[in-house]
C-alpha cells in the first residue's frame, strides 16, 4: 500500500548570487616594475614618470578580479606627460601673474600671492572630483567603462562647507563631512549606463565616528582599529550596485595587521618590502568584500566616460590623490 503520510520535501532556498573579489598580483613582479619604473625615470630626468604611473595602474588593474574577470586600465603614459605639461604651464604662469600685476600696480604682488593660494585651496575639491572621473573614465570591466557623473560643484559646495562646520566643531562634524562627500562620489559614480547607490545615513556615520574618536582617545589609539573596521563594514554594506548590496568582513584584526604590518615591515626592511606589503595589503582587503544580489548584466550598455588626465596630475601635486 502507498504511504501518503511522509511530507513532501521543502522547496530549496533561495541564494542570491555573491560577487567576489579578488587581488592576483605577485610582489616580486611589482618590485621589478618599480625598479624598471626608477631606473628610466632617473635616466630621463623624470620625463618617465607619467608613463611609470600609467604601467603601475595597468599592474593593479590587471591584478584585480571582480567575479572572475580583471579590471583593464586605458590609460597611457602620453596623456598623463601631456596632463603633467599643462600643470606645469599652469605653475608658470601662477608665478608670473603676481609679478605682472606687480608691474601694473606697484605693491600688489603679496595680495595677489595670498589670492592665487585661496584660489588653489578653493580648486582642491574640484582637483579630487575630477581625477576620480580621469581614473573611472580610463577604468575597464568586462569590456565597459565606468564614469562619474558631473557634479564637481555640489562636492566642492559640500567639501568646503563641511570643512569649516568642522572646523567650527572642533571636528565634531567631520563623520558627517565625509559621509555627506562620500554619498555624492558614489551615487555619482556608474558602470555604463548604471549607476552605483549609497544610502549610509549621516547619523549613524556620526555615532561610528564619534565613538570611534572617543573610544581611540581614552585606548590611547587601540580602538582605532575597530573603528576603521566598523567603517569600513557600514560604507560596504550601504553601497550598492542594480540589485547587489556591498558587504565587507573585515575584522579589527585584520585592520590592525594591515596598518601595524605595512609600518613595521617597511621600515624594518628600509622600504625593500613595500612591493609585497602593497600586495599583501590588497589581497587581504579585497578578499573581505562581496556583492551579494541579482545583477542583470545585460541592462548594462556602454557610456561615454570624459576624464582629464591633467586634473589627476595636479591632484597628485597637490597630494589630494588616491596614491595609484
Amino acid at each position: 500500500m502507498q504511504d501518503f503520510s511522509a511530507s513532501p520535501a521543502a522547496p530549496p532556498v533561495y541564494q542570491p548570487p555573491t560577487y567576489r573579489l579578488a587581488f592576483h598580483g605577485a610582489g616580486g613582479s611589482l618590485f621589478l616594475l618599480i625598479l624598471k619604473n626608477l631606473f628610466l625615470t632617473v635616466i630621463t630626468l623624470g620625463v618617465y614618470a607619467a608613463w611609470a604611473r600609467a604601467e603601475r595602474r595597468k599592474y593593479m588593474w590587471s591584478s584585480t578580479e571582480i567575479a572572475g574577470q580583471r579590471l583593464v586600465f586605458t590609460g597611457t603614459g602620453l596623456e598623463l606627460f601631456k596632463g603633467y605639461l599643462k600643470v606645469l604651464a599652469a605653475y608658470i604662469a601662477f608665478a608670473f601673474i603676481p609679478v605682472i600685476g606687480n608691474y601694473f600696480i606697484p605693491g600688489s604682488r603679496p595680495i595677489l600671492q595670498i589670492v592665487l593660494a585661496v584660489a588653489v585651496i578653493f580648486l582642491v575639491p574640484f582637483v579630487i572630483y575630477w581625477s576620480r572621473a580621469y581614473l573611472l573614465s580610463r577604468t575597464r570591466w568586462r569590456g565597459i567603462h565606468f564614469g562619474l557623473e558631473p557634479g564637481a560643484g555640489a562636492y566642492a559646495k559640500t567639501f568646503i562647507g563641511g570643512y569649516l562646520l568642522t572646523l567650527l566643531t572642533l571636528g565634531i562634524y567631520g563623520p558627517v563631512w565625509l559621509n555627506r562627500l562620500r554619498a555624492i562620489l558614489l551615487n555619482n559614480t556608474r558602470f555604463g549606463t548604471e549607476r552605483f547607490s549609497y544610502d549610509g545615513g549621516n547619523a549613524d556615520a556620526f555615532w561610528i565616528g564619534f565613538k570611534g574618536f572617543l573610544f581611540s582617545v581614552l585606548t590611547l589609539g587601540i580602538y582605532y582599529f575597530w573603528y576603521a573596521a566598523k567603517m569600513n563594514r557600514f560604507v560596504l554594506s550601504h553601497t550598492s550596485f542594480m540589485g547587489a548590496r556591498g558587504k565587507s568582513d573585515l575584522t579589527a584584526g585584520d585592520m590592525f595587521a594591515i596598518l601595524v604590518g605595512s609600518v613595521l615591515g617597511t621600515a624594518l626592511t628600509l622600504g625593500i618590502a613595500f612591493p609585497w606589503i602593497i600586495v599583501w595589503a590588497t589581497r587581504k582587503m579585497l578578499d573581505r568584500i562581496t556583492f551579494v544580489g541579482e545583477v542583470d548584466f545585460a541592462l548594462v550598455a556602454q557610456r561615454s566616460s570624459a576624464g582629464n588626465a591633467a586634473s589627476d596630475a595636479l591632484a597628485h601635486d597637490l597630494g589630494v590623490d588616491l596614491a595609484l
